[in-house]
């Protein structure tokens, strides 16, 4: 990020928390149980008293949709009026100790715009005595390496000070991209005393369309709102101290489906465009052998080549935990390629280029493999799954299963360890229909890519995985 979009930033930033009269959040800590106040506070050194996640006309016009600041156009301006109503993440946090004054001296920001968003910090002691509070973007960095301007994450690290044991810090930023789906319910950082969820708006309509699913096994998160009304409202009533991201209670919005069918294969179009992307074969790229054209009778052994080499020669790294990126390709195929290693999603977007430039018909399916997420057949969504492989038949039909960190046996396919998992189902057709390469979808990850009516001919099946020689189709009850 430039040093003046840095400069602008900030100045909105001091603008609007140095211009206003903010009532201080009174952080009731006698009302918080003793012993885990006291865990905390010997622990991660701070507590997020209130961590909330609603919709506001906040943010002066910035957009987190569009990337584009409304008024922009005119010349580099933004509108005072609040414009656009968006999605705002609010956390009140109170310091308990010296670690947690220096912990929560940093956060971080995902946006989908180059510019960092706005964000809004106040800062009080522990009476609730104003303090000036001096606020810093330090670092911006793109989460992918995705050939395009906008349309895919960035993350702005802000640092704000000076902290102090005893004071309250109250932190609001707008949440961008498919983000806005999502809450989790606690920290992987900080004890978390009170969360609370609205998915809607005071102004909108009802919206029977709209669902959420929610996972939790903590127990704690419950409806606070009333049965089929809107806005949807969750809230954390159990205090937790940190857990990892995994283990998060979290809620999902997403549309009321009418069946697995009902879904589109244009959750898999950002992934087909990292696949298709440069070119692969090569000195210290792949094998040029893998991309030869197959002979006849031979595609079993070139399944078996492809996999294999996969797994020897590219390794699989974890990336920073992010939600929707947890299998997309973080990069297009030929980087993959030549530094050989890379994430899960761009080792399974390589294998699918390998095997499709060999003259195979590989498709993309994405599969259910998390235990802490169970699987609802009544909630068609493709948010549910979690893991992307690539699937190809042979010369007999029969179909194996590429998978990422999981080694290959012909004679075991599919995979003996992913018999009975559900799968979403790629079908070829849109593959050959759909063009291009090296692009972006802004859309990252498609929970509402549901239509009312059942696409002809279907792109996309549920699937469980080790039924016969081709998996079997799988009905969902959801009301149609």
């Amino acid at each position: 990020m430039s040093r003046i979009s840095v400069a602008f930033v900030v100045s909105l930033i001091i603008g609007v928390s140095g211009g206003c009269a903010r009532h201080f959040p009174q952080v009731a800590l006698e009302q918080v149980d003793a012993d885990f106040r006291q865990r905390c506070a010997g622990g991660p050194g701070a507590l997020i008293y209130m961590d909330e996640r609603y919709d506001d006309y906040w943010g002066g016009g910035y957009d987190p949709t569009s990337y584009l600041l409304v008024g922009e156009e005119g010349g580099d301006s933004i509108t005072a009026a609040p414009t656009k109503r968006m999605t705002v993440r609010r956390s009140v946090i109170k310091i308990l100790s010296k670690k947690g004054a220096v912990s929560a001296s940093h956060f971080k920001v995902i946006h989908y715009r180059e510019n960092a968003p706005p964000v809004e910090v106040h800062l009080w002691m522990g009476d609730g005595t104003p303090k000036m509070v001096n606020i810093q973007a330090v670092k911006t960095g793109p989460l992918v390496d995705w050939p395009c301007e906008n349309g895919f994450p960035r993350e702005t690290t802000f640092r704000i000070g000076p902290l102090l044991v005893g004071d309250v810090v109250e932190i609001i930023y707008p949440i961008s991209g498919p983000d806005q789906l999502r809450w989790s319910f606690g920290s992987d950082q900080f004890c978390v005393s009170r969360s609370r969820v609205s998915f809607g708006h005071k102004d909108d309509e009802f919206r029977p369309d709209m669902d959420a699913k929610l996972v939790d096994a903590s127990g704690g998160v419950k409806l606070a709102s009333e049965p089929n009304a809107y806005p949807m409202v969750f809230e954390l009533r159990k205090a937790l101290m940190p857990i990892s991201h995994e283990r998060l209670p979290f809620v999902m919005l997403s549309p009321r489906c009418p069946n697995w069918k009902n879904l589109r294969g244009r959750i898999f179009r950002t992934a087909l465009w990292m696949a298709r992307a440069g070119k692969i074969a090569g000195h210290k790229k792949v094998n040029p052998f893998l991309v030869t054209p197959i002979k006849e009778n031979q595609k079993a052994r070139r399944i078996q080549a492809t996999a294999e080499w996969m797994y020897d020669r590219v390794k699989v790294v974890p990336d920073p935990y992010q939600y929707w990126l947890r299998w997309m390709p973080t990069e297009p195929a030929h980087k993959t390629a030549r530094k050989r290693f890379g994430s899960a999603g761009a080792w399974s977007a390589l294998t699918f280029r390998i095997l499709e430039e060999a003259g195979l018909k590989p498709r993309f399916a994405l599969i259910h493999t998390n235990p802490l997420n169970p699987f609802g057949l009544d909630s068609p969504a493709a948010s549910q799954m979690d893991t992307l492989a690539v699937v190809v038949d042979d010369e007999t039909g029969k179909t194996h299963w590429l998978v990422p960190t999981l080694r290959y046996s012909a004679e075991d396919q599919p995979p003996s360890g992913l018999r009975g998992h559900k799968a979403l189902l790629l079908e070829r057709w849109w593959i050959d229909r759909e063009q291009g390469a090296g692009r972006c979808s802004a859309e990252v990850e498609l929970t509402f890519s549901c239509q009312t009516s059942t696409p002809e001919p279907v792109e996309l099946e549920l699937v469980s995985i080790g039924y016969g020689d081709k998996p079997k189709q799988e009905k969902s009850s959801a009301p149609q």
